[in-house]
Order: structure tokens, then C-alpha cells, then sequence
């Protein structure tokens, strides 16, 4: 699908991944819709992208609150026009063993990660079902798919992401809609600054936001969208090893997080 001209909303683009695909998106011709809470950051996006002669309209919505982002597509087709290609990024993290975070975060967690995302997954259906055409593509994460320690909510959160919209993308596929997930592993971004709980650095590979934004670039123009896509194939292979030998997953991330632990340590 060329995407000049289409109109590509994009959550969570005052930097990271979101500003990434932004980007990309822009460059690509598409009048891309940039949305976040962060209103300076998102701003400052939105001035480079258009100043580098691409199309980008910024809109401030809080992810975090319930009914944060009611109304949030019929608002901006009102203005830009019917968002063809929907790519929900944005989500926030929690670095924190089971216990140690009041649940509070938690519902912090799922709200920004999947209820904000379901909620508009819901809402640009409509005009995309009468269209009989779309494309959504919803950024979960490796750890969706098995569940890392010491992120346990956040790995839940991401789970949750995974298991709609497999059950989305079927749902969708009878009105022509394609629905995809990209299923990145840790990112070079201050995501991991941010989390709540305990500010962490990665451990293993660590890809950059460009590399993912160009996945969702050419899922979002692809004519057949593939269902799932892996930034980084290896770490698909360890899944399908798992499914083989059960087992191997958990004693890297037994590893992992026992390393995790040990740096912890020696910083505090």
C-alpha cells in the first residue's frame, strides 16, 4: 500500500519507537497524527517532522487515565480525516518483583499498555469496517509471549495485547481490516529509565527504535500485512525451541534474572 497521502495515527511518538515510526511514516509521504501526554515533547516532534517537509499533526492524550482517549479517533478524523493505518505503541513499564509495587501500578500498567489500546482498536474500527479497509498494528513485546521475572506486570500487560489482537485479527480479516503485532525485544530508548519501580539497564541484545519503525513501515505498506513480526528473528527461535523442549526459555530467564539481580546488587 503506498502510503502517501494516508493518514497514520501514531501513539506514543514524543520519542522512542513512536518518533521513530513517526518519522519513517512521514517520510513515506503519510500525514501522520502524533499523540501522547507528553505535550512539549510531542510539539517538538511534530515542529521537526513538518520542518523536514513531512506532515505531522500533534494531539495530547492521557493514556494513563480511564476514558483518557474516548472520542480520540472521531476527534481527529473530524479534523485530519479517516485514519487508515492505526499503530499502538505506546506503553509504559514496571521493573519490579511480584509484591514490591502497590496494585495501583499495575492498573497503571494495563491501562496505558492495553486498555487505551483496545479502546482504540475499537473505535477505528467502525469507519474502517464501512470502508472495508485499514490496517492496525499493535506494538507488544517478546516478553508478551513469555513472561519475564521481575517484570511479571509488565510481561501480563503485554500478554493481554497479544492474545486481542490474535483474536482481533480474525475478527477484522471478514471486513478486509488486517490486524498485525510487532513483537520487539528490548529497545535502545529511555524507556528503561522510565518504568516504575527500579530503573534498569538490558541485558542480551538490544535493537534500536529504527529498526522497529521500519518493520511497522513495511507492515503498514504491505499488501498482505504478516500477522506477527519479530524486529529480531533470532529470539522467535528460542519460542519455537521452547515448544519442542519445554523448559529452555525459563532457564534463560532463570539466568537473566539472577544476573539482573546480582547487578542490582553490586549497585545499590
Amino acid at each position: 500500500m503506498d502510503l502517501k497521502n494516508r493518514v497514520v495515527m501514531v501513539t506514543g511518538a514524543s520519542s522512542g519507537i513512536g518518533e521513530a515510526t513517526a518519522r519513517a511514516m512521514a517520510a513515506r509521504g503519510a500525514r501522520v497524527v502524533v499523540v501522547s501526554e507528553r505535550e512539549a515533547d510531542l510539539n517538538a516532534v511534530a515542529v521537526s517532522i513538518n520542518e523536514a517537509g513531512g506532515c505531522a499533526v500533534p494531539i495530547v492524550a492521557d493514556f494513563a487515565r480511564a476514558g483518557g482517549v474516548d472520542n480520540l479517533i472521531e476527534r481527529t478524523e473530524a479534523t485530519v480525516g479517516p485514519v487508515e493505518v492505526l499503530v499502538n505503541n505506546a506503553g509504559v513499564g514496571m521493573h519490579a518483583l511480584v509484591g514490591e509495587r502497590p496494585m495501583e501500578d499495575t492498573r497503571f500498567l494495563f491501562e496505558v499498555n492495553f486498555f487505551a489500546l483496545a479502546s482504540l482498536c475499537s473505535q477505528v474500527l467502525t469507519g474502517m469496517y464501512h470502508r472495508r479497509a485499514g490496517c492496525i498494528i499493535n506494538v507488544s513485546s517478546a516478553a508478551g509471549q513469555f513472561g519475564c521475572a521481575g517484570m511479571s506486570a509488565y510481561s501480563a500487560s503485554k500478554g493481554a495485547v497479544h492474545a486481542f489482537t490474535q483474536a482481533l485479527r480474525v475478527e477484522a480479516r471478514m471486513h478486509d481490516v488486517f490486524v498485525s503485532e510487532i513483537v520487539p525485544i528490548s529497545v535502545r530508548t529511555a524507556f528503561f529509565n522510565n518504568v516504575r519501580g527500579k530503573a534498569y539497564k538490558p541485558l542480551g541484545v538490544v535493537i534500536t527504535p529504527e529498526k522497529v519503525a521500519n518493520c511497522i513501515v513495511h507492515t503498514a505498506s504491505a499488501k498482505r500485512p504478516l500477522p506477527e513480526v519479530w524486529p529480531y528473528k533470532p529470539i522467535r527461535l528460542a519460542f519455537l525451541a521452547n515448544v519442542l523442549a519445554p523448559g529452555i526459555l525459563m532457564k534463560i530467564n532463570a539466568h537473566t534474572f539472577e544476573r539482573s539481580q546480582r547487578m542490582h546488587g553490586e549497585t545499590k
